[in-house]
Parts: C-alpha cells; sequence; structure tokens
C-alpha cells in the first residue's frame, strides 16, 4: 500500500513550530544541501544526501527543511 501524495496539491505543512501556510503550489522535496563559495554540502556520505521540502510562504519567504521535520502535510481535494 502506497501513501502516495501529489506534491503540487500541498496546501499546508505542519513543522514543530506550527503549521505553514504554502503559496502557489510551490511545495516540493529533493535532496537537501547547503551550498557556500561554490562548495555543496551533503547530508551524512555524499552518496546519500538527506532529503528535505522547501516552498514559499504567502509572505515571500522561502522554508527549506529535512523530510524528517515535516510532522504532516494538508492537501486540497483533486
Amino acid at each position: 500500500m502506497s501513501l502516495a501524495l501529489d506534491v503540487s496539491r500541498v496546501e499546508q505543512v505542519l513543522l514543530m513550530d506550527g503549521w505553514h501556510r504554502v503559496a502557489n503550489a510551490s511545495f516540493e522535496l529533493d535532496a537537501y544541501e547547503f551550498i557556500h563559495v561554490g562548495r555543496l554540502y551533503r547530508g551524512p556520505t555524499h552518496d546519500h544526501p538527506v532529503h528535505g521540502g522547501r516552498w514559499t510562504e504567502p509572505d515571500g519567504s522561502v522554508v527549506a527543511c529535512p523530510v524528517t521535520a515535516i510532522l504532516a502535510v494538508k492537501k486540497s481535494s483533486p
């Protein structure tokens, strides 16, 4: 069984500090990496980066976090 969720329908994301609204269907999942002065910093191993989520909130701020920080999501109906 799969609990497949269409990321384009995610409207809110629950983190430890509460619910965060997602603007313009901007929620996405990908490798969670940092870049500083052209150098890429990944997770515990170079071959297996940590996965994370990123979205834009209605005020224009961008939120990014490791996927393990996401407690739940609310999505729109099809």
